[in-house]
């Protein structure tokens, strides 16, 4: 995978770094320091390894208090952005090393869609995805109970309602998700799933071209309950895997995003691969007595 390209120009010295930034806005002030902040952080404008320049020196430059500046920096630190040190000031860190998942997100919403650092980091997010549901539906299929079953069965009915909307579709896929990281019972691919949960809110844009054939998408879900009931964990892993990574390649070039891809002209992709899985989900035995 290619790297980020280097930021230009990196600001290394506090004096260059008060030059750079301006006041703000007085309408929700925190929010407005901290992602002024984060923007220029994520952007490379701040290097990482620079230090901040003094809260008096800061606070002056942003137009803002103390207080509200102290506010803004804890943000940045809980994102994993900044370190501040008693004594010694705050410190820009590489958020490659100490940030979440979510910056993965954070920082596509500062980058450009021309930049190719935005599309390295929309087929990042693309490969947690294949990877968390792949893996989170092998583990439902070994450790779901019947209710688990139950609650997928129904919210997937439910998808047909939210065609019309891709938002209201997007989170009915994700409450589906939700129900099945559960029943997989892992909380750390619960914590992950959270990322995804706030794609509605933060990326709407890009939301609704990742569901811009959800008419194709609703025979996976009787695909995603037959691999859970079957209980075939090695089968509903690779099997999912390699849907997901045909379709996420397909959905790339059809939008442009995979220079010399070819699009699917029919748009079955999608169905095609359903019907495949749905053959693959009708091989996997059922294991009884795997469910609790």
């Amino acid at each position: 995978m290619k790297k980020l390209p280097p930021p230009t120009p990196e600001l290394t010295d506090p004096t260059e770094t008060l030059a750079a930034i301006g006041p703000v806005a007085r309408s929700s002030v925190v929010d407005a320091v901290s992602d002024r902040l984060r923007n220029e952080i994520l952007a490379g404008r701040i290097a990482a390894g620079s230090r901040l320049p003094s809260e008096r020196e800061l606070s002056l430059a942003l137009g803002v208090n103390r207080l509200t500046l102290r506010a803004a920096l804890a943000r940045l630190e809980a994102m994993g952005l900044v370190i501040t040190r008693h004594g010694s000031g705050t410190e820009v860190v590489s958020w490659r090393e100490r940030a979440g998942l979510e910056a993965l997100t954070m920082v596509m919403s500062s980058l450009e869609r021309e930049e190719p650092a935005w599309l390295e980091l929309l087929t990042s997010l693309l490969e947690v995805r294949r990877v968390l549901v792949s893996e989170a539906v092998a583990l439902a299929a070994e450790r779901h109970t019947e209710e688990d079953l139950a609650a997928i069965k129904q919210l997937a009915a439910e998808q047909v309602n939210n065609l019309p909307d891709p938002f209201a579709f997007a989170r009915g896929d994700l409450a589906i998700q939700r129900v099945i990281v559960r029943a997989a019972r892992n909380v750390g691919f619960e914590l992950i799933l959270n990322t995804f949960a706030r794609f509605p809110e933060e990326e709407p844009e890009l939301l609704a071209e990742l569901y811009d054939r959800r008419d194709e998408s609703l025979p996976f879900y009787d695909v995603l309950v037959e691999l859970v009931r079957a209980g075939d964990a090695d089968a509903a892993r690779q099997t999912l895997r390699a849907a997901f990574d045909a379709m996420d390649k397909e959905w790339l070039a059809r939008h442009g995003h995979k220079p010399g891809g070819k699009t699917n002209g029919d748009g079955k992709a999608r169905t095609k691969t359903a019907s495949m899985l749905g053959k693959e989900a009708a091989k996997a035995p059922s294991k009884k007595g795997k469910t609790r």
